[in-house]
């Protein structure tokens, strides 16, 4: 049984043959980050976010959005408030720029190590099972360290650290992170790429999948 404090959206069938998947954190990279975000009316898209998920989208990526949502379990907000904001979220995005899920969890700084919240793989690790997503050839977007560190205990390939939301307090984290996993040559190493904002996103990176 699910986690009451884990939700997925799934907006389409699981692929037929495995893909690569472009997976976004939501605050701070989607969506400006409000702080505990409870209101649809303060839902404000990202620069770049419409034109990387346009691309995507033309080049036959899927795009998963994975996010933590610690207010729930804090009690500042319920489900039902994440739901109107998520709604609010894929009317901004329109029919140009759909997403393939979207995974969500409650949990609070406490939760299990096994839980879905990030650092954790979790919700990658249920995207790629319930999906047919190649997590091997997958890349990820994020403004915290907690998103990279998600992305790499995944397998990913290529991770991205953006300077929007809480990107540039944690930028310094990052490259400490990436340089100690670096210096002690740890096997798996994930490549890294230093973004000022979805603009600069390497567009070559998502290659058209056939």
């Amino acid at each position: 049984m699910h986690s009451q404090l884990e939700r997925r959206l799934l907006l389409r069938q699981p692929f037929s043959t495995s893909q690569p998947a472009l997976f976004l954190d939501r605050d701070g990279v989607v969506i400006e980050d409000k702080h505990h975000l409870h209101n649809p009316e303060d839902v404000e898209l990202c620069p770049g976010v419409q034109k990387l998920l346009s691309y995507a989208k033309q080049s036959g990526w899927p795009v998963v959005l994975i996010t933590n949502q610690s207010g729930i379990a804090r009690g500042f907000f319920s489900w039902k408030d994440y739901e109107a904001v998520t709604q609010r979220l894929l009317e901004l995005l329109g029919d140009a720029s759909p997403l393939t899920a979207i995974y969500a969890n409650g949990h609070g700084p406490d939760a299990a190590p096994n839980s879905w919240r990030k650092p954790s793989p979790g919700m990658l690790l249920a995207a790629a099972l319930e999906l047919n997503l190649d997590l091997s050839r997958s890349i990820l977007v994020g403004d915290r360290l907690s998103d990279l560190q998600a992305g790499k205990q995944a397998g990913l390939c290529w991770v991205a650290h953006v300077s929007t939301g809480h990107g540039e307090a944690e930028r310094d984290r990052v490259l400490a992170w990436h340089h100690q996993h670096d210096t002690t040559a740890e096997a798996g190493q994930v490549e890294l790429a230093l973004l000022e904002s979805l603009h600069d996103f390497p567009l070559e990176f998502l290659s058209p999948i056939a």
